[in-house]
């Protein structure tokens, strides 16, 4: 039986409290068959001193350890998979942790099925060090009026991409996926540079081309999901999140009436109040990537509020 290889990607910024139960449960999986690359972003905790322990571990290839951060995760994810040679790669990121069985059951999930690019199952949602009930396929099937995440499936990707993970995120987070890394390879997704959601990106352009499973089993434990360490930021969000939009509508066959439906919701901000540089600065960027596309998002911004009030008056 053949047996792929697994390469292991654990990017570390500041994750000391949380980085040996991250470690040990990669090298405690069921399935044996993978290569661990460690990477710290000049981490000004003790992550350094609980990474080097584990220097001597078999399983662990390479470990690296930047002078100075660079400021992105998913620059640290474009190196590991530089050092990476599986042909399967999972991103576990550091403040998250993994049941055992994880890529077992995962790898199970994608055998005989050439097509699927992205893997992916539940997660138990962890707030501090406690783990809740509460798991992501719950909200996700009260979202959209479901049942589909208490079940196993695949789709093509094209689908997926249409009907559920551009309008709800519904890919937890990276550390509950398992990529193809040939899929990786022909997706190129760090053709652009991303500070916040690049995970996003990679999800979407790996499944422009590719199939997609899913496992309701929860073997991911994903830590404070809902704290928003970059609330402040929203202006940076809505310029990855319209670069992304604007790649799927130059590249991909959506239906022109579900992109707008989705652009529109993924792009709603005020284009009329709490202006400073920053927020013109993305403007003029956008409208240099895409004029025309800008230019409805804000007139659907502007009369939006006008619509929802005329309507609200009209039921009144």
């Amino acid at each position: 039986m053949f047996r792929p290889l697994v390469s292991v990607i654990i990017p570390n910024f500041n994750h000391a409290r949380y980085l040996k139960a991250r470690i040990d449960s990669v090298l405690a999986q069921t399935y044996t068959n993978f290569e661990v690359i460690i990477l710290d972003d000049a981490s000004t905790d003790e992550s350094c001193e609980i990474i080097r322990t584990y220097g001597g571990n078999v399983k662990v290839k390479s470990i690296i350890q930047n002078d100075k951060n660079t400021g992105s995760p998913f620059l640290q994810w474009q190196r590991g998979l530089q050092m990476a040679v599986g042909d399967w790669v999972w991103i576990a990121e550091s403040d998250d942790y993994a049941d055992r069985r994880f890529l077992e059951l995962l790898l199970a999930a994608v055998d005989e099925k050439p097509s699927v690019g992205l893997a992916y199952c539940d997660s138990k949602i962890v707030v501090g060090n406690t783990e809740t009930s509460e798991t992501f396929a719950s909200l996700k099937n009260n979202k959209f009026k479901t049942n589909r995440w208490s079940e196993d499936h695949i789709n093509n990707g094209l689908n997926e991409l249409e009907d559920y993970l551009l309008e709800g995120g519904t890919i937890n987070n990276t550390s509950a996926v398992l990529f193809s890394r040939k899929f990786l390879d022909e997706a190129r997704p760090f053709d652009l540079a991303f500070k916040y959601i690049g995970d996003l990106y990679t999800f979407v352009k790996v499944l422009a081309i590719s199939d997609i499973v899913y496992i309701k089993e929860s073997l991911n434990f994903y830590r404070d999901p809902f704290n928003s360490k970059h609330a402040d930021r929203f202006i940076n969000y809505f310029y990855e999140q319209f670069v992304i939009l604007d790649w799927v509508w130059r590249n991909t066959n959506i239906s022109s009436k579900k992109f707008f439906r989705i652009f529109h919701k993924n792009t709603r901000n005020s284009v009329y109040r709490d202006w400073n540089k920053t927020k013109v600065q993305v403007y003029r960027s956008l409208f240099t990537l895409n004029s025309a596309l800008l230019l409805r998002c804000i007139v659907h911004n502007l009369i939006g509020p006008f619509l929802a009030r005329k309507e609200n008056s009209s039921v009144q």
